[in-house]
Parts: structure tokens; C-alpha cells; sequence
């Protein structure tokens, strides 16, 4: 996630399709990618020398050449996106998943339990991808080089861009840390399966029409057509609740499963209502990054953070019980949707007007 430092979303915002296997940026910004991705990936394999080096043993410069590879595909995921080739995109994107796949089986069936070999090859496959991603790359894709964003606004959003995905992760994930420390592994435990059975559909999905319509939004926005979006979100995302606290109850039913989820029942509805708005914000989000320039994503990030930290500070008065960190997550989530969605139609409606004015002139 760390691996660009929100450069991603830089190289996205700034960033055009000019026309098939033609796209528009800045030399510098692709400078500042490259540099990044070997930065990084030096400090992660410096990092893991000296920490997890001695429980496993890896050669150090393949762990660089994968660690490269695995942050350089991610520019490659996106410039992809944004060439609308979204199935090869996500090919690249989940290949290594793929080699993770096929070694764990082969594993399994030689019945050999060599996790160093089993690391060693699947890095090995992680830089065949890279080098396969960027032949097609080569191959296919031209850029257009112009100079309409300075390097200090490149900077200066890129900045942002990362204060933003350092509050998403802490969004997506601080609730597991909070809870591990105050309920202990068991209760960790049981709420991690939870997680996953109820949280996972959505956050696929929220991938997904993140990963779609951030171009789409990109190309083609107005208020009316995301409004209608929005709401068809919100439709299937509640359907999808619907559907999955049923599951669970019928799988109880024939004895399928004998994890007691009536014990969680307030817990379980409490995690489907985070679903849904998780996927409601997926669209509100892409939208916010393709379309809002510096300053609202500055002042976004501003208000956001700002009221997180004083719910978050208050909250810990009254952490007394599970329900209660997932109701603080359900409560800032909702912040950041409505902070997120007024910035972004305030916005578009000010460039709308600023846009007539030029144009009567």
C-alpha cells in the first residue's frame, strides 16, 4: 500500500488518455515515480535484513529485484487503468496471487514443507511478471509528455495523497489493533473470522468499482449521474447484507458450520451496516480523487483528520465492548463519506460556474 506513497494517485489525477495506447503526463512525475519505487523497495529490504532475516533466509538481492517489481507493477496496474484495459490490468495486479496458487499445490502434492524454496520462487515469479507487464507495456503504450502541472504541485499533492492513505489504512485496520490489545487473541480471533465472512464481499467490491469508475468518473462526471450511481450502490450493498446474515443462519441450520453466530448477532448487523457504507463510499471516493483538485483534497484531509482524532480521543473514554469500536468506524467512515461527497459537489458546481463566466466572456 506504502510502496508508491500515493504517487499512484497522482499519476492518475495528472495523467490522460489521449486516445487508445496514448496517454498524456509529466516527465518529472514520472521521474518521481521510478525514484520512489527504488527507494522504497531499499528501505523494505534493508528493513527485513535486519529484523526477519535470521528466521528467514533469502538472498538479499532478489528480495530487492522482487520488492522493485512488485511496487513497479503497480504503476504498470495503473497506467493499464487508465488505458481502459482493465482485464489485463487486473491480471498484473493479481498474477503473483496466481504463482502463489499454483506453488502452495505443488507443495502440497510433493508434500514438502520448505517455506525458504516456496518465498525464493514465488519472488522468482513475482519479477517474471513485472518483466512479462512490462514488455506488453513497451509493446503497446506511448506517452505524451507536457508540462501542465509544475513539480511543486506534484509534490504538494502527492503529500496529501499520502496523508489520505495513511488515514485509509488506519480506517480499514486500526479497529483489529484496537481490539487484539483490549479483548485479547481469542476474542481477536472470533472478531477476525467475523471480518472476513461479513466484511469480505464488500471489500472486494469496493475494490472493484473503485478500480472502474475512477476512470469513468475521470472522463465522465456529473452530479446527476453520480447521484444515480450512488444509489444503485446503495441498493446492492444492501441487498448483499441482506444475503449474508441469511447465510450463516442456514449453513447453522443443516450444520455446516458450528461457529455460534447468534452469540454475535448485534456485532454481525453492526458489520453489515459498515459493509454498506464501505461500498457506498467506494464510488464517492473515486470520484472525490479523479475530479477535486489541491485544495479540497487538502481541506478534506484537513477535516477529516481533525474530526477523527477528536471522536477517536473521546472514544477512549468508552471503549468498553466491541460494539462500541465498531460503531466509532461506522461514524467516521460516515464523516468521511459526507466531508468527501459536499468538498467534491461544492466544487464541481464552483468550476461549473467559473467555467460559464469564461465562457460568456
Amino acid at each position: 500500500m506504502y510502496g508508491l506513497l500515493g504517487l499512484e494517485q497522482i499519476f492518475l489525477r495528472y495523467s490522460n488518455f489521449l486516445e487508445s495506447n496514448k496517454i498524456t503526463t509529466q516527465k518529472f512525475q514520472l521521474k518521481l515515480i521510478i525514484t520512489t519505487i527504488l527507494i522504497t523497495s531499499l528501505l523494505s529490504t534493508i528493513y527485513f535484513r535486519f529484523y526477519f532475516l535470521r528466521q528467514i533466509q533469502v538472498n538479499i538481492a532478489l528480495l530487492y529485484f522482487s520488492s522493485v517489481s512488485m511496487v513497479a507493477l503497480l504503476l504498470l496496474f495503473n497506467i493499464f487503468r487508465l488505458n481502459s484495459n482493465f482485464v489485463f490490468a487486473q491480471f498484473i495486479s493479481n498474477f503473483w496471487k496466481i504463482i502463489l496458487l499454483v506453488l502452495a499445490f505443488v507443495f502440497f502434492i510433493l508434500k514438502k514443507s520448505d517455506l525458504e524454496s516456496m518465498i525464493n520462487l514465488l519472488m522468482y515469479g513475482i519479477i517474471l511478471a513485472f518483466v512479462f507487464s512490462l514488455y506488453h507495456y513497451i509493446r503497446k503504450i506511448q506517452f505524451v509528455f507536457n508540462k501542465n502541472h509544475s513539480s511543486r504541485e506534484i509534490l504538494a499533492t502527492s503529500f496529501q495523497f499520502f496523508i489520505s492513505i495513511t488515514s485509509f489504512s488506519l480506517l480499514m485496520f486500526g479497529d483489529r489493533f484496537i481490539i487484539e490489545n483490549k479483548f485479547g487473541v481469542e476474542e481477536f480471533g472470533n472478531y477476525f473470522y467475523l471480518t472476513n465472512f461479513f466484511l469480505a464481499p464488500f471489500s472486494i467490491l469496493q475494490n472493484y468499482i473503485g478500480f472502474k469508475q475512477l476512470v469513468f468518473f475521470k472522463k465522465n462526471f456529473s452530479i446527476e449521474l453520480f447521484d444515480s450511481f450512488n444509489k444503485k450502490v446503495l441498493i446492492l450493498g444492501v441487498f448483499i447484507a441482506v444475503i449474508l446474515f441469511a447465510i450463516p443462519k442456514v449453513l447453522q441450520h443443516i450444520k455446516i458450520i458450528s461457529f455460534d453466530f447468534d452469540r454475535y448477532n448485534t456485532v454481525i448487523i453492526m458489520l453489515l451496516v459498515l459493509g454498506v457504507i464501505r461500498l457506498y463510499s467506494s464510488s464517492i471516493t473515486s470520484a472525490f480523487e479523479a475530479k477535486t483538485n489541491f485544495h479540497s483534497l487538502m481541506r478534506a484531509n484537513s477535516i477529516f483528520l481533525i474530526v477523527s482524532f477528536i471522536i477517536i480521543m473521546m472514544a477512549m473514554l468508552f471503549l468498553t465492548s466491541i460494539k462500541t469500536i465498531i460503531l466509532i468506524v461506522i461514524l467516521i467512515w460516515l464523516l468521511r463519506i459526507l466531508i468527501f461527497k459536499k468538498i467534491l459537489i461544492k466544487q464541481v458546481i464552483n468550476d461549473a460556474i467559473l467555467q460559464k463566466e469564461i465562457n460568456e466572456k
